[in-house]
């Protein structure tokens, strides 16, 4: 099943049909949906196509597998070649339009040099003749981002880069259309926008049977992508999964971090943090009112089935190993779930307000993000987690996740403890709550339902 990528799919068409563009390169981790994006677009587009998925193995092998296809699309013997460069140079003889594909291209790389394979396609994509295109795709993300630094043979050469990430909330709801927004908004906090993913829930079951399933049983499906196609790309430093841990279970300061692990203060954090953020896996989030007060900026887990695999499985594995999976649920996850779901439920609110924020407030958003009050004379200090930022005021969200409608009187307590707070200058509140809100709530206030939320 494929939904979504609206916007993948209409840069891609316009690559193809482009007369200027000729190199693209398109990036994501495995099992994200790059394959099934390229050949949804193939799928409705005439142009003559060379797919070719390298293969985990030497670089002639894969040379050798590409000359047979380069040779069933020219209809003609092409003999053996050293080069893929040699290769490529025999495309002067095809006139009509073509796209070559090479799927998992960080695979060519591995047994040569470094950047000995990129300069080759720098070369080989210099003098492309001007009926061929190329795409280069791959999913080991620190790999494939290499070709964009400056030293790399083949930077600048791209005219389309896409980083292909999981589908947002509303996408991946596709998927499941049929539940709930309460429902819909469990199936997201915990497993995400993975489309391999979500084309193996079991969506007649509970979110419970999901989760055991898929994620306590030695070979569930959610919990062998993570630990045996997610793993590959953390390699063997072991301390990455440590952090992963360690902010997943709410250490989530560069301080809290440091402390956590135990080593010295270096920087070498800082690297293991960047390198998790090259992967798409955490984000470093600062507040919109101190985006420079690195104090206030935090560590989040980006993924939300990456999210909840280091919050539960991961930190207790002998304990899983141990007692049944249903038993384990009922422990170690049952208690908190909730508390879990409302956290990432926030993501979606967030998304929510960053697609649809300006039409609501009838003008241009400057930002969207946390908000940070600090006052002194008060002693008083904390945070707002969804805030709107416009030119003249900000809104402040309150965002809850409730088994049933918010009522009139929490909706005013709620708003009453923001305009508490002293120092915040001209602010306007508004509400999001998943299952809606009560009959007779305020018209004073910007109220957002799950079904608003889904529609």
């Amino acid at each position: 099943m494929f939904v979504g990528r609206n916007k993948e799919i209409n840069e891609l068409n316009e690559f193809i049909s482009s007369a200027n563009q000729k190199a693209a390169l398109i990036y994501g981790k495995r099992r994200v949906g790059k394959t099934s994006l390229l050949k949804h677009v193939l799928s409705a587009n005439t142009c003559d196509c060379i797919f070719f998925e390298a293969l985990d193995g030497r670089y002639d092998t894969n040379l050798e597998l590409l000359t047979k296809y380069f040779e069933d699309k020219l209809g003609i013997k092409l003999g053996s070649f050293s080069m893929f460069l040699d290769l490529f140079r025999i495309l002067g003889i095809y006139q009509k339009p073509l796209l070559i594909i090479i799927d998992e291209y960080q695979y060519l790389k591995q047994n040569k040099p470094a950047m000995e394979v990129d300069s080759e396609f720098k070369q080989i994509i210099d003098n492309l003749p001007g009926n061929i295109k190329i795409i280069l795709t791959g999913s080991h993300v620190t790999m494939m981002k290499e070709l964009l630094e400056e030293e790399n043979p083949l930077f600048g050469r791209f005219q389309l880069i896409q980083n292909v990430r999981e589908l947002n909330y509303h996408d991946a709801q596709l998927f499941y259309r049929d539940k709930t927004p309460y429902e819909k908004a469990c199936i997201h906090s915990v497993f995400g926008g993975c489309p391999y993913i979500l084309e193996n829930i079991g969506y007649g079951k509970s979110i419970k049977e999901n989760i055991v399933s898929s994620l306590l049983r030695q070979n569930g499906i959610a919990r062998n992508y993570i630990e045996y196609i997610l793993f590959k790309e953390l390699g063997k430093v072991s301390i990455l999964n440590d952090i992963l841990r360690i902010i997943g279970n709410g250490k989530v300061r560069y301080s809290q971090i440091e402390s956590s692990l135990n080593i010295a203060s270096n920087g070498l954090l800082s690297k293991y943090l960047a390198l998790l953020q090259d992967l798409g896996l955490i984000a470093q989030i600062a507040p919109i009112n101190r985006k420079n007060d690195k104090k206030k900026s935090y560590y989040s887990i980006v993924d939300n089935l990456v999210c909840f695999y280091y919050t539960y499985v991961f930190p207790n594995i002998p304990a899983l190993q141990n007692i049944n999976e249903n038993d384990f649920y009922d422990s170690y996850i049952e208690p908190s779930l909730k508390t879990f779901i409302s956290y990432r439920f926030e993501g979606i609110v967030m998304d929510y307000l960053r697609r649809n924020a300006s039409d609501i407030e009838g003008c241009p958003v400057l930002d969207i993000g946390r908000y940070w009050y600090d006052n002194p004379e008060t002693k008083e200090n904390g945070e707002f987690d969804t805030v709107i930022q416009l030119r003249d005021y900000y809104r402040f969200y309150e965002v809850k996740f409730l088994s049933r409608p918010m009522s009139r009187s929490e909706i005013e307590s709620e708003a009453d403890k923001i305009r508490k707070v002293k120092g915040l200058g001209n602010i306007r509140i508004g509400f999001a709550s998943i299952n809606g809100f009560a009959a007779g709530s305020s018209d004073d206030y910007i109220l957002i339902t799950g079904d608003d939320l889904y529609s």
